[in-house]
């Protein structure tokens, strides 16, 4: 199963809100970062960035993760049926997990600069990991949704796909 293939799937609703979730946590990235320099020449935060990439981070972040983990129609297990998951989803899984730890060491990194920096940091890593994770999990769900429907099973996995009945 490709991207493309499962993309079609998605519910229109679905679409537009993981779309305009990417985008806005992609604007508030661009503004978090534009803060950071003026926040160190200034040694304050520039609210006038600031806030604005908080909301737009963050809140994008949510408005991806909450429907792509509404996806699924059935149980999604990560781990146990890792062999079974698409390239594309494992690999937003992946590096999901890589952006949080990213910005979990830089933000303690940035504590040595300022004590205040790892506040103005947070939010650029945090919306970028929940979208990342939103879309994971969408990919995981849709994936497993075509599954339970067709009844395909890999082989190396001994866990059938069954329905929420079975």
């Amino acid at each position: 199963m490709t991207l493309g293939s499962l993309w079609h799937l998605f519910a229109r609703e679905t679409k537009l809100w993981m779309a305009g979730g990417s985008v806005s946590v992609l604007a508030g990235v661009v503004l978090g970062l534009l803060a950071v320099p003026a926040f160190l020449a200034a040694g304050t935060p520039e609210l006038g960035l600031q806030l604005p990439s908080l909301v737009l981070s963050l809140g994008g972040g949510y408005a991806v993760v909450f429907p792509g983990l509404r996806v699924a129609r059935t149980k999604v297990s990560i781990y146990r049926g890792w062999r079974q998951h698409p390239g594309s989803a494992k690999a937003l899984w992946i590096l999901s997990y890589a952006v949080g730890i990213i910005g979990l060491v830089t933000c303690i990194l940035a504590g040595g600069i300022s004590p205040s920096l790892p506040g103005l940091l947070v939010w650029v890593f945090m919306g970028p990991y929940l979208a990342l994770s939103g879309w994971a999990s969408a990919l995981l769900g849709m994936a497993a949704n075509v599954r339970l429907m067709t009844g395909i099973v890999d082989a190396r996995d001994p866990t059938p796909a069954r329905g929420p009945a079975q």
